[in-house]
């Protein structure tokens, strides 16, 4: 047991925070997690206390810590830390205090469409060129107009601090930090190449988006790598072991899948639905709607660039039919599921439609509706809604590139459940490919990569692997995707922008500043019946 060299991950998810401690054959020997309660103040708007997060680290440390003791196994053992984060929330803190200023900005959180609405309306050359270079759509979803957002309403500071002791970050750059004692203020190229304000091209802050949103260059983190030697912790019980590797978690799935070639392309099923298609080491630009994200950059090694679509709303999707509409009474349902495809569509649009589509007014809607249609139609429209966006993505890739990708890869909570593989493949008409490590992917590859910085090779160990085959035609493909399209069409132009609102009452969020955010009218599902 001397000689055993174990790899820590900590998990950072705005809802879900975990630790996880790995051996070198890549396998997670014990693990803690802790939820996370969003803060929902008005519609539109999502928060979460960035000093939940950070105490739920050190929950978790300490719990991981003793059941290794359990097992006979020191603390000493771990070798190295990789760090994994949900992309896009971001939020603001005192360097001299470390406290937050203000509760961190969701990813989904639509308070910025009217700043958005605004620019686009005036200044749509500034822009396109912001587009450009940062290989990114300016919406709502992305940490660079949140920053402006926070940065143009001071007066949401809990506390007096000059603009000199602010300190901005997602959620990987806070949580080293405070892991450091503030002796770190980094961020990896992974989570820096989805703010809007990094330029893929050169890989540094632009100096042009970075004016355009308020957005002082001085005071941003560094950018490093993916995998190097950061530092060493000062704070948590893993005091004294090196920090390396921090990652954006989707990115890290990718590093652990080993995907460096060009059409390897991966979706993830969870909360969201991101999909991601290698494009390889030179920046590119999508003219079908897709972003371009820096997939990884392992030290002094050439980045890896990704196209990228993704919809808000996947599995949430799943949680709305069983908490708001009592369709489902639990997961084990899904998995039970045997009924045959129908032309009943579900388009969960409930913050609009991203990309490929990019289309910010879109509702929620389900369509084709018929007497005979029953909630376990639904359900299967819901599940269908995750293998229909991957199928937009791909469409968009292939128009990109002329690569037609060959095989998917999927992972995420939802990747367990083999009918929705058996779906996934009947609507693309490719081998689909799971993993039992699911979610664990993307641990895996933040360890795989804080191994390499001190020379260990962690083990690629045979994961068994589950390969669903379609079973439908391309005519049959070509049906259903058509019919997809159209209630896709249908799910815009339901509601017009509500007009700003001002909400009285004394708290974090001041009147003074609600004409800069769009509160969005609450969201109702329209159902619509499809007619051919």
């Amino acid at each position: 047991m001397t000689n055993e060299q174990l790899i820590g991950v900590i998990d950072v998810e705005s809802e879900i925070v975990k630790f996880s401690v790995l051996n070198h054959s890549g396998h997670i020997l014990v693990d803690s997690y802790r939820t996370i309660e969003l803060i929902k103040p008005y519609p539109g708007w999502v928060e979460v206390d960035a000093e939940n997060i950070w105490n739920a680290v050190c929950t978790t440390i300490n719990e991981v810590i003793v059941k290794l003791e359990l097992k006979n196994l020191s603390k000493d053992y771990i070798k190295i830390i990789g760090i994994i984060n949900e992309r896009d929330t971001v939020l603001a803190w005192d360097s001299e205090s470390s406290k937050p200023l203000c509760n961190a900005i969701h990813y989904n959180d639509t308070r910025t469409d009217t700043i958005i609405r605004d620019c686009i309306l005036n200044c749509p050359k500034a822009l396109d060129a912001i587009e450009d270079a940062t290989g990114s759509k300016v919406t709502s979803m992305f940490s660079g107009i949140k920053l402006k957002w926070i940065i143009n309403n001071k007066y949401i500071i809990k506390q007096p601090a000059s603009m000199e002791s602010i300190k901005f970050g997602t959620l990987d750059t806070w949580i080293v930090w405070k892991l450091t004692n503030g002796n770190l203020y980094v961020t990896d190229i992974t989570n820096a190449s989805r703010t809007l304000l990094m330029n893929l091209k050169t890989l540094e802050w632009s100096p042009d988006a970075c004016q355009f949103f308020d957005v002082p260059i001085s005071l941003l983190p560094t950018i490093k790598s993916s995998s190097e030697y950061y530092g060493t912790i000062e704070e948590t019980l893993l005091k004294g072991i090196s920090i390396g590797s921090i990652f954006a978690d989707h990115q890290a799935a990718l590093y652990g899948l080993h995907f460096d070639k060009p059409g390897q392309i991966m979706s993830n099923y969870g909360d969201s639905c991101a999909v991601s298609c290698i494009i390889g080491t030179e920046f590119k630009r999508s003219n079908n709607g897709l972003i371009t994200t820096v997939a990884y950059k392992i030290d002094k090694e050439p980045a890896v660039y990704a196209f990228e679509g993704w919809t808000s709303v996947g599995g949430k999707a799943i949680e709305w039919l069983k908490n708001n509409m009592k369709i489902l009474d639990s997961d084990e349902e899904i998995e039970l599921l045997n009924i045959d495809a129908s032309d009943v569509y579900f388009v969960p649009a409930f913050n609009g439609l991203a990309a490929p589509h990019w289309k910010p007014d879109a509702k929620g809607i389900i369509c084709g509706m018929t007497h005979f249609t029953n909630k376990k139609h639904i359900l299967r429209a819901a599940l269908e809604a995750f293998c229909f966006h991957t199928k937009d993505v791909c469409v968009a890739f292939e128009k990109d590139t002329n690569i037609v990708p060959s095989q998917l890869f999927v992972d995420g909570l939802y990747s367990i459940y083999n009918n929705i593989l058996g779906y996934q493949a009947d609507i693309l008409g490719i081998d689909v490919i799971s993993s039992e490590m699911t979610d664990d992917m993307a641990i895996y590859g933040s360890a795989k990569a804080a191994a390499k910085v001190i020379n260990i090779e962690l083990g690629s160990h045979e994961w068994s692997l589950k390969i669903s085959k379609p079973m439908t035609t391309e005519e049959e493909q070509k049906n259903r995707y058509s019919k997809w399209l159209k209630a896709i069409r249908r799910s815009t132009g339901i509601t017009k922008p509500q007009p700003n609102q001002t909400i009285a009452g004394n708290n974090n969020f001041s009147t003074h500043f609600l004409s800069t955010a769009y509160l969005m009218a609450m969201m109702g599902m329209m159902v619509f019946s499809d007619k051919n």
